[in-house]
């Protein structure tokens, strides 16, 4: 199964790193499933950045000590040599809550045009491979001017897209944007409920059921957690217990997006007998 977060929006004004992120996580707080996180594309802040701490990130990113033998790069080079099974995926992917979600990390030690060449090249058997080894993929898809976004987006069995309240730019992505609408699920990131172009409005405006949208909600110490690289925490430590007012919208908000798309993944699997 495999799920595409991708948006119109250039730049992270959108929050689609962080949402799928959060999504991923909840999802596997709640569910038995294995997961796995990846993008298909370089970027200056990327997941790795928001769930693993600075020290992890600075080590993992030593050249000749990690990347050179794990790694999204090094499992390029090994399904080019046409090596493929679970005992590759798990020397190259980091667990990140035991054996439940696993993240396959960046070493930015390619041009990132050649990156997205041999990503390309090899994307088919990648996500067979990916996908043999865990139940869901969350991929973290960039906007335009990639090689492999047209044909991931395409190959989905879920996409995610991620708004901001701006119905000029949600307009134009009704407009210039053809994917189907039935895989397509919204997220709105950083979303504000004061805003004028609050949840019900882009509902009524753009005719999008309400059972496939969500909002992440814009909220200070997620911001922070994330800056941290402790976002699991952040979500493990307020998706259970008591919290303020604000960090129990946001948890119940999150909850209702990782439900969505677990009613959406059931809906298919019915689907395909």
């Amino acid at each position: 199964m495999k799920i595409a977060f991708w948006s119109s929006v250039r730049g992270g004004d959108a929050g689609v790193t962080t949402n799928t992120a959060c999504m991923a996580a909840m999802m596997t707080f709640y569910s038995g499933n294995k997961n796995m996180l990846l993008e298909n594309h370089y970027s200056l802040r990327n997941i790795g950045d928001i769930l693993l701490s600075p020290d992890r990130i600075e080590c993992l990113r030593e050249q000749g000590h990690y990347y050179h033998k794990y790694g999204m790069e090094h499992l390029l080079k090994e399904l080019h040599s046409g090596n493929l099974g679970h005992k590759v995926v798990r020397q190259t992917a980091i667990p990140l809550l035991f054996d439940n979600l696993f993240y396959l990390p960046q070493s930015y030690i390619v041009n990132h045009d050649v990156f997205e060449y041999e990503f390309e090249l090899v994307r088919k058997s990648l996500f067979q491979c990916l996908e043999d080894f865990s139940d869901i993929l969350f991929i973290d898809t960039e906007t335009n001017r990639n090689l492999s976004s047209a044909g991931i987006l395409s190959e989905a069995d879920i996409v995610v897209v991620n708004l901001i309240q701006n119905p000029e730019m949600i307009a134009d992505f009704f407009e210039n944007y053809h994917m189907g609408r039935e895989k397509m699920l919204f997220l709105i990131g950083k979303y504000q409920q004061e805003h004028a172009w609050n949840l019900r409005r882009i509902c009524y405006r753009f005719h999008i059921p309400r059972e496939r949208i969500g909002v992440v909600p814009y909220h200070m110490e997620l911001e922070e957690a994330m800056w941290n690289g402790r976002l699991l925490q952040f979500l493990n430590r307020n998706s259970s217990g008591k919290t303020d007012k604000e960090t129990g919208y946001l948890m119940r908000q999150l909850k209702y997006g990782s439900a969505m798309l677990h009613n959406q993944i059931h809906i298919l699997r019915s689907q395909k007998g």
